[in-house]
């Protein structure tokens, strides 16, 4: 079984390497790495550029932070459309235990109907095991591009992209599945704790996103409104591949990056 990983890279430094080498440990499936460079952070450069030699790694090498959706987005339908048979999407601070990519690959495939799989494991930064790292490491199956198709890109740089998807797949009426037994570790909130004007444009953004997740879905996440977005009853949850750029037209934000690169 051929298992593509996503991951952004922003400040991990040499922990891209500990990600793919423990992604790969005692692993049965062929992992393949779709690479996304989004900083200038020059350790990380340097082991992007070096891991980009490797066989199994494709490199985007952007070099500025142009999103996390866009390039979640990317990923995954290029992933799939090169033949991959698991998709799965990953922090840059996340470390699988040995066994793990093959635990998540079968309960993929096993469960296809639903449109992700979560993972449990330890999170360092809460001192505890956690039953789901949530959308710090999913799987991400057909079903969910099928029906909802993809992330919404008006969520930038990042956060709120997971809980509007969540929101959507659960209009569709799609669920997640669990993978319990796995040992992943999620060290947590690692780039912008390792980068202070980073973790300072995070506190106006992140702002920004709530506010437009507000505007789409008529509350906070939980105590949503709207049952269709911007309580529009021409539009549905799903976003297609050639429109995720602009998915909403006039609702979408003009604050945000535009360009497709």
């Amino acid at each position: 079984m051929r298992v593509d990983l996503v991951t952004v890279a922003y400040n991990s430094g040499l922990g891209l390497e500990d990600l793919i080498a423990s992604a790969r440990s005692h692993c049965r499936c062929e992992v393949q790495v779709r690479l996304f460079l989004h900083s200038n952070h020059a350790p990380t450069v340097a082991t992007c550029d070096r891991m980009a030699q490797s066989d199994g790694v494709a490199y985007y090498a952007f070099g500025r932070n142009r999103g996390l959706s866009r390039s979640w987005n990317d990923g995954i339908l290029d992933a799939y459309a090169d033949g991959s048979d698991v998709v799965i999407v990953v922090n840059d601070d996340i470390r699988f235990g040995e066994g793990d990519v093959d635990a998540i690959a079968a309960c993929a495939k096993r469960f296809r109907d639903r449109y992700i799989i979560s993972c449990a494991g330890w999170h360092l930064l809460y001192r505890r095991m956690l039953p789901s790292h949530g959308y710090a490491c999913f799987a991400i199956n057909p079903i969910a591009l099928e029906v909802i198709g993809c992330f919404d890109e008006n969520f930038f740089p990042a956060y709120c992209e997971d809980q509007d998807y969540a929101r959507r797949a659960h209009l569709a009426g799609l669920a997640e599945e669990n993978c319990a037994d796995t040992a992943i570790v999620h060290e947590g909130s690692a780039s912008i704790r390792r980068d202070q004007a980073l973790a300072n444009d995070n506190r106006r953004t992140q702002h920004e996103n709530m506010r437009y997740y507000r505007r789409k879905w008529g509350g906070d996440p939980g105590n949503e409104q709207f049952f269709r977005p911007f309580g529009d009853p021409n539009l549905g949850v799903f976003i297609s591949a050639e429109r995720r750029h602009h998915p909403y037209g006039d609702y979408d934000r003009p604050d945000c990056a535009s360009d497709p690169m």
